[in-house]
């Protein structure tokens, strides 16, 4: 079976969308995984169908790499497919699109194609930057020099880059940055002024950057579990697509892209003026991001410790349990949502606590429990705790499933200690004898390692006073440690699901 090309599309007779292969390059994109090309390069293939806008994004890997992907996705004419796989309004969705919006991978840190890099920086065609480099990606090295090539760092690299195109007289772009973290268009900018104070570069460039480049702050939403695993369930893909694509990823339905700006702004992005679901741009990003961290990453760390704990390994089968459905679903609508209001539209969170139940059941992804507790007492801080805060200054009273979250997480970490290593606390199941490891950051293991053998009342105690996990002594608000400690109870007298159940009673 042919790899996919556009000579292998127009011999299968592929009848969808294709931009031709010499449409302009007017995307230049720091990064080329599978969320990336899942996520972003599909939005701009479906804005470019939609509006007759042409455009092509070239891509940059942000680190060096002996991997070959840029040779390999480069071969199949930088075409590949995605899969779209899960539920959506209650519909099983398993859609193929083929993404034709990128023209080219290149690997700056060969000399040709940093050359060529640079050229795309300077080109008339480009008017857009987008990067996703990870979480650390957008970090300050003092290492980098103006004359690297690259520098090692994407914020150095992105500086050089918009560098030689001020230095070249050309306009400024949009900067799209879709790294997870808080502000990543600030902190992008804040890190290229800190370069240009380095290199001693021009206060003209650093006036141009802030007044003709628009350099955006950005939210995204999506699951993408990348490639087929399965090579019996990849190839039968294969034969129904009718090529080879090693670069195929899989995504889940539901996508979210809040971008920070104003109304010129829409205009100028493809898939906003598209109107593609998902996709908007708003003066402040924030809310959004409350939304999210607070909905369904609270969601996660509400109730995925505890259903571990009760026996379960998969986020899917939670969501087909009434008991740990039902309480991840009576914690959303009745203690979370209602602390939202102030900022965001009710009914919108709802629709969007909805999606979250859906994106959980999602049948093609086997979500592990375990994999989601990682680090799950900074997550909870982060996540659940302001809500429970919140919660208890606007109704005077406890959030009965919040607080008993807290006592789940507090058993995930206190069941039967096997032993203590670097690499994580190793437990063992008290109801069946399954080893586990629950792996958090050394002071907390450090934490709950020193207390084995201590009753639950001291354990609980010592949990909620303890401001290094914390940030605050939780026994200060009223009734926690009692709540926290009766349900601790139920968890080892009847079971975590026992616990969920008189939450939700």
């Amino acid at each position: 079976m042919d790899t996919i090309s556009y000579e292998t599309l127009e011999k299968v007779g592929y009848e969808g969308f294709l931009q031709p292969k010499d449409t302009p390059e007017k995307v230049l994109q720091f990064g080329e995984g599978n969320f990336l090309r899942a996520f972003v390069d599909r939005y701009f293939d479906m804005g470019a169908e939609l509006t007759g806008w042409r455009g092509k994004v070239v891509m940059v890997q942000p680190i060096d790499g002996a991997y070959g992907f840029a040779d390999g996705i480069n071969a199949q004419d930088c075409l590949y497919t995605v899969l779209v796989r899960g539920k959506q309004d209650g519909q099983t969705i398993d859609e193929a699109r083929v993404v034709s919006s990128c023209s080219r991978c290149l690997n700056p840190y060969r000399p040709d194609d940093y050359k060529a890099m640079m050229e795309v920086a300077t080109s008339d065609d480009l008017e857009i930057i987008v990067s996703n480099t990870t979480e650390a990606g957008i970090a300050y090295d003092p290492a980098c020099k103006a004359d690297d090539e690259p520098p090692a760092s994407f914020p150095a690299k992105l500086a050089q880059v918009l560098h030689a195109r001020w230095a070249a007289g050309k306009p400024g772009v949009i900067v799209l940055a879709c790294e997870l973290i808080d502000h990543n268009g600030e902190e992008l900018l804040r890190i290229m002024k800190q370069y240009v104070s380095d290199w001693g570069w021009e206060d003209a460039f650093v006036d141009w950057l802030e007044n003709d480049c628009t350099i955006c702050t950005t939210l995204v939403d999506t699951i993408v579990p990348g490639r087929i695993r399965d090579p019996k369930e990849a190839a039968a893909v294969a034969e129904r697509l009718g090529y080879e694509d090693p670069f195929l990823t899989v995504r889940e339905p539901f996508q979210m892209w809040g971008i920070q700006g104003d109304e010129t702004l829409a205009e100028k992005l493809p898939f906003v003026k598209a109107g593609l679901p998902g996709v908007f741009v708003t003066p402040d990003v924030t809310p959004y991001k409350k939304r999210k961290v607070r909905i369904l990453n609270g969601a996660h760390t509400g109730f995925v410790p505890g259903s571990w704990v009760a026996g379960f390994s998969i986020v899917r089968d939670c969501m087909h349990d009434k008991t740990i459905r039902g309480f991840m679903d009576r914690m959303l609508q009745t203690e979370v949502i209602p602390t939202l209001a102030a900022d965001l539209d009710v009914e919108d969170c709802k629709a969007f606590a909805t999606a979250v139940g859906s994106r959980f059941d999602n049948p093609f992804i086997d979500h592990q429990l375990l994999s989601i507790c990682l680090n799950s007492t900074a997550k909870w801080r982060a996540r659940d705790l302001p809500t429970l805060k919140d919660y208890v200054a606007a109704k005077g009273e406890l959030p009965r499933c919040l607080a008993t979250s807290l006592a789940t997480l507090i058993s995930f970490y206190t069941q039967e200690l096997v032993e203590r290593e670097t690499d994580g606390l190793h437990l063992r199941r008290a109801i069946d004898g399954t080893e586990y490891v629950a792996a958090d950051d050394a002071f907390v293991l450090d934490f709950y390692a020193e207390r084995s053998g201590a009753d639950d009342a001291t354990i609980v105690h010592d949990v909620l006073t303890c401001e290094q996990m914390w940030g605050e002594d939780l026994t200060r608000i009223a009734g926690l440690e009692q709540f926290v400690a009766d349900a601790l109870a139920i968890v080892r007298e009847q079971g975590a699901k026992a616990a969920f159940a008189a939450a939700i009673a």
